[in-house]
C-alpha cells in the first residue's frame, strides 16, 4: 500500500470516535464540528542517501467549527485542536497549526476553520 494511503488511513482512524465528522476530502459543505483530511504542500518530498529512498508526505488537517455562536465556537475550535493533537500517531511529526479563521461557505454559512500541518517520513 502506498505511504500516501497509509498515512490518510491512519490519521482517519486516529480521529474516529472523538466526536468530529471525518472527511478524507473536502464536502462542498461540510457538517460541522468536522475535521476533513487533505494532501498538504508539498505533498510528498523524495530524497535519496545512496541506495536508501526516504519519502516524506506532509497532510493538512482542517478543523470546522460552527461560527454561529462567536464564544463558543472559540472554545469548541480550541478544545478540538487540543483533542486532535493529543490522537495524532507517534510516527507523524506536527509541524504548525494555523490561528482559526472564519471561513464562508456561501449560502451555507460560515465556519471557523483551523488547519493542523503534519508529515510522516518513511525510508526504503
Amino acid at each position: 500500500m502506498a505511504l500516501t494511503t497509509e498515512a490518510r488511513a491512519m490519521l482517519i482512524t486516529a480521529f474516529s470516535g472523538l466526536g468530529y465528522r471525518i472527511y478524507d476530502t473536502v464536502p462542498s459543505t461540510p457538517i460541522t464540528p468536522s475535521v476533513c483530511v487533505i494532501p498538504d504542500s508539498p505533498w510528498i518530498s523524495v530524497s535519496r542517501l545512496g541506495s536508501t529512498l526516504n519519502y516524506r508526505c506532509r497532510w493538512r488537517v482542517l478543523i470546522n467549527i460552527n461560527a454561529r455562536v462567536n464564544d463558543t465556537a472559540t472554545t469548541q475550535t480550541e478544545t478540538a485542536v487540543d483533542t486532535l493533537l493529543a490522537a495524532v500517531p507517534n510516527n507523524f511529526s506536527v509541524e504548525s497549526v494555523t490561528a482559526p479563521t472564519l471561513l464562508s461557505l456561501g449560502s451555507q454559512g460560515t465556519v471557523i476553520s483551523t488547519e493542523i500541518n503534519l508529515s510522516i517520513e518513511m525510508k526504503e
